[in-house]
Formats: structure tokens, C-alpha cells, sequence
């Protein structure tokens, strides 16, 4: 299934994600003297990822110990790159 249809199938939870990612990346700018903060903003965002990929792998049926270490890993990459860029 391409991600368009998905996204038509399920318009509710795809603009769910965006007002995260948007939220995060306002609240990440209008923090931007203050890197203690903005790493928290990252954290946050990344947890609310997270839950929201568990919640969507979920409901499609197909989520796995698999798909659960990978969005893990990925968001632990950016928690890392992140904190080590804000200084």
C-alpha cells in the first residue's frame, strides 16, 4: 500500500504526527538560546514518536519485536546526534 493511500485511509492519525513534528520544531526554534530545553523538546518528540509508531504499527497488525528495536534505534540516533550538537 503506498503512503498516500495510507494516509487517506487514516487521515486522523497521520495529521496526529504532523502537529507533533510541527509542535516540536516551533517550541524547538522558540527555544533556541536555551540548549537545555531544546533538548527536551527532542525528547519529548522523540517519545511521542515512538508511542505514535507503537499505536500505528498497532492497529495495521503488523508490529513486531522487529519494527519496535528499529524505531528504538532511530530515535536514539537522534537523541544522540542532538544532544551532542547542543552544546
Amino acid at each position: 500500500m503506498s503512503i498516500f493511500k495510507e494516509i487517506e485511509q487514516k487521515p486522523v492519525e497521520y495529521l496526529v504526527l504532523f502537529f507533533v513534528f510541527l509542535g516540536a520544531a516551533v517550541t524547538f526554534f522558540l527555544f533556541r538560546y536555551d540548549h537545555f530545553l531544546q533538548r527536551r523538546v527532542v525528547y519529548a518528540a522523540s517519545a511521542a514518536y515512538f508511542l505514535w509508531s507503537l499505536y500505528h504499527h498497532y492497529h495495521r497488525g503488523d508490529l513486531h519485536l522487529s519494527i519496535v528495536i528499529e524505531y528504538l534505534i532511530f530515535i536514539l540516533l537522534v537523541i544522540v546526534i542532538t544532544a551532542s550538537t547542543l552544546l
